[in-house]
C-alpha cells in the first residue's frame, strides 16, 4: 500500500498542512503565553479590586443604601449581590481550574480563609449541559454579615477555544486555496508540457511551447523547445542523406537490371532469374527506406473508411499474384492520414505474404469505441518475447519468421502509423497457428 501521494498536488498540500499546522501550534502556544494568559490575569486583578470596592462599601452603608447600591450594581454591571442567609446547601466549591484558583487564592489573601469560589447546584440548565457553569458565586465578608456575590465566569476566565478552533479553520482553508492556486499554476504548464512530449514521442510535430510560468518551468519549457527543433533538424538531416543514397542508387540499379536481363542466353536461367530478383530486393528495400523517412504527420487529417482502404490494398496484392482473403464489417469513416494508413496496410499485408506462407486474411470490425484492422497469416508466428523489439526499426527475427529480404523497417513503420492517430499495433498469436497483426484506433 503507498501511503505518500504520487501527485504533485496532493504532495504540495501535505507539505503545506503539515507546516501549517506545526506554525499554528507554536503561534498558539505563544498566543496563550504572552498574550490570553496576561490578559486573563489583567482582568482578574482588576475584578478582585473591583470586589475590594464593593466590599468596603457595603461595610460603611446602612441597610436601605446597601439595597440601593445592590440594585444599582445590578442593573449596570450584572453582578448580583444577596446576603448569606445560612442555607449554604445548593452551593458547591468550583472546579480546580487554573484561573479559578488563581482567583480564590487572591480573594482569600484580601477577604480571608473563609472566602471562597462557588457554582450552584441549581444553576440555568443550558449551563449545567455545557459542563461549565457560567456564573460564579464569592462568599464576600462584608464587616457583621456575609455576602454571595454572583458574577459571570467570564469576568474572571475566557474560553478561547472557539477563536482557536474558528482560526485554525480558516487558516486551512486558506492552505488547501493556496495550495491549489500553486499547483493549478504549476500544472498547467506542465500538463501542456506532457502533452506534447507524447505527441512527439508518437512521431507527431507539436507546436512550441510558451514560456510561461515560474522561471524553472521556463527553463524546462525551453530546453524542450530546443531538444524538439534539434530532433527535426537531425531528422531532416538524415531524411536528406537517406534520400541522397537511395536516389543514388536507384541509376546503378537499373542499369545492373538491363545488364542482367541483356544476359539472357548467356548465363543459366535460374541464376539471372535469381539476379533480377536480388535487384528486385534491393528496389524495395531503397522503397522502404524512403517511406520509413517520410513524416506522416506532416500529411493533412481526412475522413477515411478502414473497410474500403483495406479492400483497395488487398485488391492490388491480389492482381500482383498474392492470395489476399477479405472479412471486412461495417464501419465508421476515422479522420486519418489517407497515404500513412495505405502504406501501414501494404507494410502488414506484405509482411504477411512474404513470412506466413501466401494465406493472408485481412478483417475489419468496430467494437465499442474502436476500429480494429487485423492482417492474419499462417505462418511460423513471433514468440511473445520479441514482439516489442521487433516492431523496433532495422529488425528483423528470421529464425522466428523464415524469409530473409526486406531491411527490417515494415513493422516500425506500421507502429509508428498507428501511434500517431492515437492507436496502438499488436502481435499477437493467432488461433489454430500464424501471426495476427491487429491495428486498434480510437473511433471518436
Amino acid at each position: 500500500m503507498r501511503l505518500w501521494p504520487a501527485s504533485l498536488l496532493w504532495r504540495t498540500l501535505i507539505v503545506l498542512v503539515a507546516a501549517l499546522v506545526l506554525s499554528q501550534a507554536a503561534a498558539l502556544w505563544l498566543l496563550h503565553s504572552y498574550v490570553t494568559q496576561p490578559r486573563a490575569a489583567g482582568g482578574m486583578g482588576l475584578f478582585v479590586s473591583h470586589l475590594k470596592t464593593i466590599n468596603a462599601a457595603l461595610q460603611t452603608m446602612t441597610a436601605p443604601q446597601q439595597q440601593e447600591f445592590i440594585a444599582r450594581i445590578a442593573e449596570k454591571e450584572g453582578i448580583r449581590i444577596t446576603p448569606v442567609r445560612g442555607d449554604d446547601a445548593a452551593m458547591h466549591p468550583a472546579a480546580e481550574a487554573p484561573n479559578v484558583h488563581a482567583f480564590r487564592d487572591r480573594i482569600r489573601e484580601l477577604f480571608g480563609a473563609q472566602a471562597n469560589v462557588y457554582v450552584r447546584g441549581n444553576d440555568p440548565p443550558e449551563d449545567l449541559r455545557r459542563g461549565r457553569p457560567q456564573t460564579l458565586w464569592v462568599r464576600l465578608p462584608a464587616g457583621e454579615r456575609d455576602f454571595w456575590v454572583a458574577f459571570p465566569r467570564g469576568r474572571i476566565e475566557r474560553d478561547p477555544s472557539a477563536a482557536f478552533i474558528e482560526w485554525g479553520i480558516t487558516g486551512l482553508a486558506i492552505a488547501v486555496m493556496g495550495t491549489f492556486f500553486i499547483v493549478w499554476k504549476l500544472n498547467r504548464p506542465l500538463a501542456e508540457l506532457a502533452g506534447a512530449a507524447a505527441k512527439l514521442g508518437q512521431g507527431g510535430d507539436p507546436a512550441p511551447m510558451a514560456e510561461t510560468g515560474p522561471s524553472e518551468i521556463r527553463a524546462v519549457t525551453r530546453a524542450f523547445n530546443q531538444m524538439k527543433e534539434d530532433l527535426r533538424r537531425n531528422e531532416r538531416d538524415r531524411a536528406t542523406f537517406l534520400a541522397g543514397v537511395s536516389h543514388d542508387l536507384r541509376t546503378p540499379l537499373s542499369r545492373l537490371r538491363l545488364e542482367v536481363e541483356m544476359l539472357e542466353g548467356k548465363v543459366d536461367g535460374e541464376a539471372q532469374q535469381a539476379m533480377v530478383e536480388d535487384v528486385g530486393d534491393m528496389n524495395a528495400i531503397i522503397d522502404q527506406f524512403i517511406d520509413f523517412m517520410r513524416s506522416e504527420a506532416a500529411e493533412p487529417l481526412s475522413p477515411v473508411n478502414i473497410s474500403e482502404l483495406a479492400r483497395s490494398c488487398a485488391e492490388r496484392f491480389l492482381r500482383s499474384g498474392l492470395e489476399v482473403t477479405c472479412e471486412l464489417g461495417d464501419v465508421p469513416a476515422l479522420m486519418l492520414r489517407p497515404l500513412a494508413m495505405r502504406r501501414l496496410m501494404d507494410n502488414l499485408i506484405a509482411n504477411a505474404g512474404r513470412h506466413g506462407g501466401g494465406d493472408v486474411l485481412v478483417t475489419t470490425r468496430a467494437t465499442g469505441g474502436w476500429v480494429r484492422l487485423s492482417v492474419l497469416d499462417r505462418g511460423p508466428g513471433i514468440p511473445e518475447a520479441l514482439v516489442e523489439r521487433l516492431k523496433e526499426p532495422f529488425t528483423r527475427r528470421d529464425e522466428a519468421r523464415s524469409g530473409g529480404s526486406g531491411a527490417g523497417l515494415g513493422l516500425a513503420i506500421a507502429n509508428r502509423v498507428a501511434n500517431i492517430h492515437g492507436g496502438t499495433l499488436d502481435l499477437l498469436a493467432r488461433e489454430g497457428g500464424g501471426l495476427e497483426a491487429r491495428v486498434t484506433l480510437p473511433a471518436a
